[in-house]
């Protein structure tokens, strides 16, 4: 058993550093410099890459035995399935705002590189990172309902590579984008929401 929750952890930390590899703009670079005219297909093609791979690392541990950490009463059963649902709202209006852009469908069908526009409207007004909020939301209320110790090396990693992964992709943000988003930044918090 402890071979298996350490192969899930295994497996969940290389998803995380695959994942950042392909998503890093040297890579993007090397390949492009390798196969010319692939930049168009790259994202969808690295989404699907990340979708089966995110599927392969579930499969595992669903079917994976793991012991109960406690028994979730009634009241606390509640608040998870609140967090769940909120931070499930939250991602589907983040995916339907830019489900296109970001998983490289639109640029499938555009002449030239799609361009990016900084979004600071709607959800984003009060969180720089909205779907990463609601991506926690969802996940550490999963965890509440179903206290696995599977559930719970996931959502730490996922958590602990994402708070990292926040930082890097800020530092890419504040390049493309330069003195607007300082000024958003300086604005809008980054995960939990002001409502200032």
């Amino acid at each position: 058993m402890v071979q298996q929750h350490v192969f899930l952890a295994l497996s969940w930390i290389v998803f995380c550093v695959v994942h950042s590899l392909f998503a890093a703009h040297s890579f993007k670079q090397k390949i492009e410099l390798s196969f010319p005219g692939l930049n168009k297909y790259y994202r969808f093609a690295y989404t699907i890459f990340a979708f089966v791979s995110l599927i392969a690392v579930l499969i595992y541990q669903i079917k994976l035995s793991s012991p109960l950490l406690y028994v979730p009463e009634i009241w606390i059963q509640i608040i998870g399935y609140s967090l769940m649902i909120i931070g499930a709202v939250i991602m589907l209006i983040c995916i339907k705002k830019y489900f296109l852009s970001l998983s490289g469908i639109k640029s499938l069908f555009a002449n030239k590189v799609v361009q990016n526009n900084l979004r600071i409207d709607g959800i984003h007004k009060f969180v720089r990172h909205p779907l990463y909020l609601g991506t926690f939301l969802f996940i550490w209320g999963g965890f509440i309902v179903f206290p696995y110790l599977s559930l719970l090396i996931s959502v730490s990693i996922i958590t602990i590579y994402t708070l990292i992964g926040i930082r890097f992709e800020e530092k890419k943000l504040l390049i493309e984008f330069g003195e607007a988003y300082k000024n958003y930044m300086r604005n809008t918090p980054m995960i939990l929401p002001s409502f200032k």
